[in-house]
């Protein structure tokens, strides 16, 4: 059995459609939600021509690895351990045994203490500007970070959207550097110094409120909190990552 983990909601199923077409029987374990399934609208996937939504696309491929014999389990997995001939996989209601295993757990990322930034994921928080900034096209959005990683993701969308403002959470900002490639780096840049309390809205991110009281009006928000790591940088470049 070729045993695919995949947990925290981080689930890639092109590598184990692979296997499963090489008759190989295969398993997956998957616990807690996807972060696509969280996405309203994806438009730069191939095949695509007028997007998809991220749910329609998880379930899609979910159905797609089911149909060629993959069994796709949604159990928390809390131990792995090596046996002669391969593994023993527990999860809260099974014991597994694989003669290999991948581990596709994603990465966590890096979020501030911020009331309701979960819940807003994919309805007005990203956490990629490369990926993301093409839908903030003239609009007024908000980058929350301190460090040299929210600086790149404010001239990452400085050619796009009409209006920045830095949100440092109450932190030092190191010198502002913007880009002298960028076209649009004559657009208004704030920063806002003030820690954060929560964001607010509707069906979409509309403000940012401050413990202060005051608030921030915005359209979008995206996080570049605390440092980028490898993962980050592949991303921006279209790597497929892979933890071995």
């Amino acid at each position: 059995m070729m045993l695919l983990l995949l947990e925290q909601g981080q689930q890639e199923y092109r590598q184990d459609y692979i296997h499963g077409r090489a008759n190989l029987k295969t398993l997956i374990l998957h616990y807690e939600q996807s972060a696509l399934e969280k996405t309203s609208r994806i438009e730069n996937y191939y095949g695509f021509e007028n997007g998809i939504d991220g749910k329609e696309l998880y379930e899609t491929g979910i159905r797609q690895a089911k149909n060629i014999g993959i069994e796709v389990k949604n159990q928390e997995v809390t131990s792995i351990q090596m046996i002669t001939n391969g593994f023993v996989v527990k999860t809260q209601e099974n014991q597994y045994e694989a003669k290999s295993i991948i581990l596709a757990t994603g990465n966590k990322k890096n979020k501030p203490q911020v009331k309701n930034l979960e819940e807003f994921e994919g309805r007005g928080i990203s956490y990629c500007a490369v990926c993301d900034g093409f839908f903030y096209r003239n609009k007024g959005i908000a980058v929350i970070g301190s460090g040299n990683y929210a600086i790149s993701e404010v001239n990452e969308l400085i050619n796009l959207v009409g209006k920045i403002t830095i949100l440092t959470n109450g932190k030092k900002l190191p010198e502002l550097r913007i880009d002298t490639n960028n076209k649009g780096k004559d657009i208004g840049i704030e920063i806002n110094t003030k820690e954060i309390e929560a964001v607010e809205g509707d069906k979409r991110i509309e403000k940012v409120k401050f413990k202060d009281g005051t608030t921030l009006k915005t359209e979008g928000i995206f996080v570049a909190n605390g440092v980028a790591g490898s993962i980050e940088f592949a991303k921006k470049l279209g790597i497929v990552t892979r933890a071995e």
